[in-house]
């Protein structure tokens, strides 16, 4: 049973995305988005945490981690969309930077590896981190373009990144802390 949590809680996450998104759609408290919020980033620190502990952290689990980032954040961007839509519009720019930057880690691994990214570093994390106060600051608080400039800017830095990582590296890059960890082989080009 210990052996599924990982995956549960990976799924957990993929499941509160579209729960969010209901919740965005009834016109809810926005008082909501904080445990969802908060429980979604907890999913997303535990699952890999209890996957190495319970000896089942797999390259496919950790890719279906991140497949799942991707996915539920995206249903966190409508939710965004919904709620705070004046903040969204005048700052299109800096969404374009996090989505054009995220979809670019994601090409560069696909054409380079034939695999989706799960480099999981330390400047990943902190993005992580990030995300999950920008959005309670957007979400439940109705903050202003501040947290999608700042959001912006640190999904360039984590993505620039995850992109140089995947350039270096002789193999899909999984779980590595920073891009300065990565040694090209001997002979390699």
């Amino acid at each position: 049973m210990k052996r599924h949590l990982p995956f549960a809680l990976t799924t957990l996450r993929l499941v509160l995305g579209p729960v969010a998104l209901g919740c965005a759609l009834a016109g809810v408290s926005r008082l909501v988005f904080l445990p969802l919020l908060v429980t979604a980033t907890l999913s997303d620190i535990f699952d890999g945490i209890l996957a190495r502990r319970f000896g089942v952290a797999t390259p496919a689990l950790r890719r279906y981690d991140s497949i799942t980032d991707v996915i539920y954040y995206l249903f966190i961007l409508a939710c965004l969309w919904r709620l705070c839509h004046p903040v969204i519009a005048e700052n299109l720019w800096a969404i374009a930077v996090i989505l054009v930057s995220e979809a670019g880690s994601i090409l560069v691994c696909a054409v380079r590896f034939g695999k989706y990214p799960a480099t999981h570093s330390w400047l990943a994390k902190f993005y992580g981190l990030c995300l999950l106060g920008g959005l309670i600051a957007l979400l439940t608080f109705n903050a202003g373009s501040w947290a999608v400039v700042a959001l912006a800017l640190v999904a360039a830095v984590t993505n620039l990144e995850i992109i140089a990582m995947h350039l270096i590296a002789s193999t899909p890059p999984v779980d590595v802390k920073s891009v300065f960890v990565l040694r090209r082989s001997p002979g390699e080009k």
